[in-house]
């Protein structure tokens, strides 16, 4: 099972991925964030991943960065889930 820590428990200085599509990143995202799109993350890890940091994946819901995470971690890679994904309420308001 992936590792998982909380929208409200991210600091700036994480290497924060988002991977939901580019127009939900611009519409709104975590301070900090930089958009890879799912799709791009699981076909080209290399090129946004370095195996010896650790990466937090953010999606909209939870479901797709802990499916992410697996997968990466599988790799080699050390990667962190956002559970419950990325709530724009929650972020600003919680």
């Amino acid at each position: 099972m992936a590792a998982a820590i909380t929208l409200k428990e991210l600091k700036p200085n994480f290497n924060i991925i988002d991977i939901r599509s580019a127009i939900e990143f611009q519409t709104s995202h975590v301070t900090g964030a930089v958009s890879v799109p799912y799709e791009i993350l699981m076909t080209y890890p290399d090129s946004y991943l370095k195996k010896g940091e650790c990466y937090y994946l953010v999606c909209a819901h939870g479901t797709l960065s802990r499916r992410a995470c697996a997968i990466l971690q599988s790799y080699g890679y050390n990667t962190i889930s956002v559970k419950d994904g990325y709530d724009m309420r929650c972020y600003y308001y919680c």
